[in-house]
């Protein structure tokens, strides 16, 4: 299994621009799927939004380096205003990372009380 991964994306202006005027632009979906396979990842779900995000995705990438090489490739374009790049876990590896946090033995504190 892969890495899962949460991807948020808000467009500059002058690109939302461009896809209202150019119909062939405004599948954003259809080319985040495409450079999603390119490196090996598993498109689960893309959505359209509007307020603080335009896009969101759900996607699986094999490793941490294809995740990177992908988000390096989409970020090179400069087409996103803002993005966010959010690693998923299953629920049960959730609840075992609390589990671990439990039993770790650690002198690691706040630095304030």
């Amino acid at each position: 299994m892969g890495i899962h991964v949460l991807y948020l994306v808000k467009y500059y202006n002058d690109q939302k621009a461009a896809m209202i005027a150019k119909s062939e632009m405004r599948d954003r979906a259809e080319v985040h799927r495409k450079a999603i396979s390119d490196f090996g990842g598993r498109p689960i779900a893309q959505y359209g939004s509007y307020g603080e995000w335009d896009m969101v995705y759900i996607y699986e990438m094999p490793d941490q380096t294809a995740l990177a090489a992908n988000l390096h490739l989409t970020d090179s374009f400069g087409l996103a205003k803002e993005c966010k790049a959010i690693p998923l876990m299953d629920m049960d590896d959730f609840i075992e990372s609390f589990d671990l946090a439990n039993r770790t033995e650690t002198e690691y504190s706040p630095a304030a009380d």
